[in-house]
């Protein structure tokens, strides 16, 4: 491991209180990410913040959340993000089939769920093109508010900077293409 700590009995002073804080918050764990950056303890206390409010404090349906953020880590091919919130999606009784469609991008057997199709879109043009199209956007306003499309424009941009961590810190794996 290049960067970042995984043996707990290692830990400075200062990395052992960044892993409690995070441990200690709605995540109840400190996942693989947050692992690989605790070299800079207090960036990995501020990177895990904008993940809580993301998470656990934003307006989007679990449901819809799990959609971006699968959407995100298919995109970018982060074995441990999409497998990390595929059984949550699972927990959540979303559908294989759009779990299926945040993986690939094909979201012609979605029928009438056209949110999902937007947030997939929007998601995967972020990772793959570096761009958030404005009609795409535009939708999404118009289907979820200002708010709800903000949350996922930051879902677009926070997963893969945690999956760069990840393979940073080698505690990743490539998805399939």
């Amino acid at each position: 491991m290049l960067i970042g700590a995984k043996d707990i009995g290692e830990f400075t002073p200062i990395q052992k209180q960044a892993y409690d804080l995070i441990a200690s918050g709605p995540r109840k764990d400190v996942p693989y990410p947050f692992l690989a950056m605790l070299d800079v303890p207090g960036l990995a206390n501020a990177i895990q913040a904008v993940g809580a409010e993301i998470r656990f404090a934003g307006t989007l349906s679990d449901q819809l959340r799990e959609v971006a953020i699968l959407a995100t880590a298919g995109a970018f091919g982060s074995g441990y993000e999409w497998d990390y919130h595929a059984a949550i999606a699972r927990r959540l009784s979303m559908s294989e089939t759009l779990i299926s469609a945040t993986r690939t991008g094909d979201t012609s057997h979605l029928g009438a769920d056209t949110t999902s199709r937007l947030i997939i879109a929007l998601c995967r043009s972020a990772v793959l093109e570096r761009q958030v199209p404005s009609e795409t956007l535009a939708s999404l306003v118009d289907s979820l508010g200002r708010t709800g499309a903000s949350e996922v424009v930051a879902i677009a941009g926070y997963y893969p900077l945690l999956a760069l961590f990840l393979s940073a810190g080698e505690l990743d794996h490539r998805l399939p293409e």
